[in-house]
């Protein structure tokens, strides 16, 4: 009958191995060794048993095996210290596990960056949610599956890259772009993504170490990989060009021949002086309310900013130029069915791209008629911006009626005054300009007729 044990010494002070055979035919591997003048032993393991390698454990294995415990075992006065050694060690390999577990991909930055986005309310949460998935998450699943930490500058490069090399996306209506025209659009579409991305990498590096954040998600983000990316040179060319008077004037002529609330919205728009649309859009009739000092007003909401910038009121004073431009949408509150006056249909808000594609239509048919170069909501901005200061209205009040952000701690903190009296100066010379441009061209008709 073979023995049922075998013992190999491991050298001076290291102890011994120790194999034994139980009924079952098992071999069990120990290793006794000398502690306080009594042997104690560990057990290893099973004699032949398959590792977490695929490897058979032999007899060569367990003496590697047991020389290793031995060493590491003399560093200890006890077992029991060195249990709790490895007491230790487990743990800390299971919190590290964990850990790693709760890591997010650099998928969930960006849904969590874009959900962010909405939960305070940002107006550009749906642009940003739709720019990622159409040049990150669909082209890019592979990289997107990824940890968010192991991100590099050059795959922020390459997606940026990508962003600039593919085709113009457009929905086949009117006319198509320029090559010119396509190219600074697409670079400025890649600048904005090469934007977003950054700012999502700074919101993950502040929601590991934010006491105040949602859920559990951790990035492990130590960097922004998307800080380093240079800024597309050129991005910001395309939207210099303002309307000349006359172009302008066909705009306020065209804008006469929509329907009814089409007309009045898009007046609506112009002689707000090009007041931001997602503002426009956003109000209800809570919003028109009467100052005491200042008559009828409109409040806007101001949600322009960053992270920890706070909504802020844009008061705008309904002159009575505005409010008879405006009746046809003001009428609709009777109606009780709308909740505010910029809708179409009575019944809902209209949407900002549905407002924003007014001019756009108006662009592509007033170029087609040589009236003006094609144009966009953008460029109206622009031209009512250009067109102010050429009348003498300073930039300071310029800012105070577009409500462009302000700096510094004074204007940022503590200046709370509404400037609604210069506001209601300003708007009210605004329109005198539009409607001038109305009269000026029937005059010319008249004069053409007569000649």
């Amino acid at each position: 009958m073979p023995k049922r044990t075998f013992s190999e010494n491991l050298g001076r002070g290291a102890g011994s191995m120790l194999l034994e055979r139980r009924s079952t035919g098992t071999i069990e591997v120990y290793l006794l060794l000398r502690r306080g003048g009594k042997q104690q032993r560990r057990k290893l393991g099973v004699y032949d048993e398959v590792n977490e390698h695929g490897q058979r454990c032999g007899l060569a294995y367990w003496r590697r095996e047991a020389a290793s415990v031995s060493a590491e075992l003399r560093q200890f006065d006890t077992l029991h210290a060195y249990d709790e050694h490895r007491r230790r060690i487990a743990l800390e390999k299971e919190r590290a596990v964990a850990e790693e577990a709760r890591q997010g991909t650099f998928q969930q930055l960006l849904s969590d960056y874009v959900d962010n986005m909405e939960r305070l309310g940002r107006s550009s949460f749906k642009e940003v949610r739709g720019t990622l998935k159409l040049n990150v998450l669909t082209p890019f699943p592979a990289l997107c599956a990824r940890r968010a930490k192991d991100i590099t500058p050059p795959d922020i490069s390459e997606i940026v890259r990508h962003c600039l090399q593919r085709p113009v996306a457009t929905k086949g209506r009117g006319a198509r772009p320029t090559k010119a025209n396509a190219t600074i659009g697409k670079k400025r579409q890649a600048d904005k993504l090469r934007a977003y991305l950054q700012a999502a990498f700074s919101f993950g590096l502040e929601n590991d170490l934010d006491p105040l954040r949602v859920g559990n998600t951790l990035y492990g983000l130590t960097v922004n990989p998307a800080r380093d990316v240079p800024v597309i040179k050129g991005a910001n060319r395309a939207n210099t060009w303002v309307l000349t008077k006359d172009e302008l004037r066909a705009v306020v002529l065209a804008v006469e021949e929509l329907p009814v609330r089409h007309c009045a919205i898009a007046k609506s728009m112009l002689y707000l002086a090009g007041q931001r649309v997602e503002m426009l859009c956003r109000a209800v009739w809570a919003d028109f309310l009467d100052d005491g000092e200042h008559g009828p007003v409109m409040r806007l909401v101001d949600r322009k900013g960053g992270h920890d910038t706070p909504d802020r009121d844009h008061l705008l004073p309904m002159t009575p130029r505005l409010s008879q431009i405006m009746a046809p949408l003001l009428a609709l509150e009777a109606q009780g069915k709308a909740p505010g006056p910029f809708s179409i249909r009575g019944s809902v808000n209209i949407a900002p791209s549905t407002a924003l594609n007014i001019f756009t239509e108006l662009g592509d048919r007033l170029a087609s008629e040589g009236k003006s170069r094609r144009f966009t909501w953008r460029n109206i901005r622009a031209t009512i911006e250009t067109h102010l200061a050429a009348m003498g209205v300073t930039q300071e009040r310029r800012a105070w009626l577009l409500s462009h952000g302000r700096s510094g701690v004074q204007a940022k903190h503590y200046d709370r005054y509404s400037y609604l009296y210069e506001k209601r100066h300003d708007l009210d010379r605004w329109a005198r300009y539009l409607d001038g441009l109305a009269v000026e061209s029937k005059t010319d008709n008249v004069v053409q007729l007569r000649g």
